[in-house]
């Protein structure tokens, strides 16, 4: 794992949440300093926690209806987020980047699978159209089961990012009998800390 030098980071790069894209292109901002942001802004519901951070170009595969496809990473960041200090884990946040020019063809391909992974769970794949072209897509489960309660999505092209969420069936809350509310309710306010980000300094 990479030793990662925030400050520096952010010093040299600024970078936009999806709801507050840039209007004019310019250079996609490293994955730390977007991790270094997401950190500083989910606080003090949440407190980022096991960093994780890809050296090199890496691989994973998918399959939809039978068809496979080979995801390629340039480059990817994970960490959890727990809830308060110390808590248990409320999401595992992946942060990717795929090699350049290949964006578009992968967004497709992670959307297909969401949909698929929806179909097969007899649940509807929520949508929601973000500023700057962004989008976000989320599969929750119909009941409280499992190591996992959800999956989302986020699709931001003007970063050339991917960020996947990973629900774990971790807090307290989901034991009760509005455990389906509380599930949406903690991906809502995890989702607003995140995308209502300011660029970094």
């Amino acid at each position: 794992m990479s030793k990662i030098k925030y400050a520096a980071a952010a010093a040299l790069w600024a970078s936009l949440s999806p709801a507050m894209a840039a209007s004019t292109p310019a250079a996609p901002p490293f994955l730390d300093v977007l991790a270094y942001q997401y950190a500083n802004c989910v606080k003090p519901a949440y407190h980022q926690a096991d960093l994780l951070v890809q050296d090199g170009a890496g691989r994973y595969q998918i399959d939809v209806k039978g068809e496979a496809y080979t995801v390629e990473l340039q480059e990817r960041m994970g960490f959890s987020l727990q809830a308060g200090t110390g808590g248990p884990v409320a999401a595992v946040v992946k942060l990717d980047r795929p090699p350049q020019g290949q964006f578009a063809e992968q967004a497709r391909w992670r959307e297909r699978w969401l949909r698929d992974v929806a179909e097969r769970s007899g649940v509807a794949l929520d949508e929601r159209a973000l500023a700057g072209g962004a989008r976000l897509l989320a599969v929750n489960k119909g009941e409280i089961k499992g190591n996992y309660v959800g999956q989302s999505l986020l699709i931001d092209p003007a970063r050339q990012l991917f960020i996947d969420i990973a629900w774990p069936n971790t807090l307290d809350i989901y034991r009760g009998p509005d455990a389906l509310r509380q599930v949406r309710q903690v991906q809502d306010d995890v989702w607003k800390r995140m995308l209502s980000c300011p660029p970094a300094a």
